[in-house]
């Protein structure tokens, strides 16, 4: 079997959304680190991607890219655990659940834990503002998330789909969050759903340390 590589750096929310999905999977896979926060956007990863963006996938003489064709190429391509539902309508919920994800929910989360996480590692001061704009938009979206799409313990239905394994990693971040935290003790189904799948085995293989990478050992400067 041709071995995959994929290309991101473990703290890229999307790299890890892949990472989780092949440790599902159980298919072997080399992470190639793209450090683009330390060092910058490499050439290779622009060649790979034509907007200079991670994660790519490599497979044999192919590369994909963007996450939501990659975790589909893959559940078609190693079939066993099905991370999809069997029924059209299903895989159409779930494709929205996952787009509600990129669009609606984590581009806040990823503004929250940017202010009130990863700035402490750079030597960086929160603003304020920006955060309290964030947890009042979270306050609406998470409870969307929650209402429309948490059902029988997983987004969208009874079973595990790629849904829950592309939510898991952007509700880790938010979780290491002091308001994360109040916005999931808040709503009790979603924090349900969190504590049902954070300890999976999956998450927990594709944890990291921030403190492995240059840009993040600023703050002690």
């Amino acid at each position: 079997m041709d071995v995959l590589t994929l290309h991101g750096p473990a703290y890229s929310v999307y790299t890890r959304i892949v990472r989780v999905v092949l440790e599902e999977k159980g298919v072997p896979y080399e992470l190639e680190e793209v450090d683009f926060v330390s060092l910058g956007m490499p050439s290779a990863q622009k060649e790979r991607h034509a907007f200079g963006v991670v994660p790519a996938l490599v497979h044999g003489e192919e590369i994909f890219i963007e996450t939501a064709a990659i975790t589909t190429y893959l559940d078609e391509a190693f079939p066993e655990p099905a991370l999809r539902p069997a029924s059209i309508a299903a895989r159409a919920h779930m494709a929205a659940t996952i787009s509600a994800l990129d669009h609606y929910v984590w581009p806040d989360i990823r503004e929250l834990v940017t202010q009130t996480y990863l700035n402490s590692f750079v030597g960086g001061w929160p603003d304020d503002s920006v955060t309290a704009r964030m947890v009042k938009r979270l306050e609406t979206s998470l409870t969307v998330l929650e209402e429309e799409f948490v059902e029988a313990g997983y987004l969208g239905g009874a079973n595990l789909t790629l849904a829950d394994l592309h939510a898991a990693p952007m509700i880790a971040y938010l979780a290491k969050t002091v308001e994360g935290q109040a916005l999931l003790q808040a709503r009790a189904p979603l924090l349900a759903w969190w504590n049902g799948v954070k300890g999976r085995a999956s998450v927990t293989a594709t944890e990291f340390d921030l403190l492995d990478y240059p840009w993040a050992q600023r703050g002690g400067d």
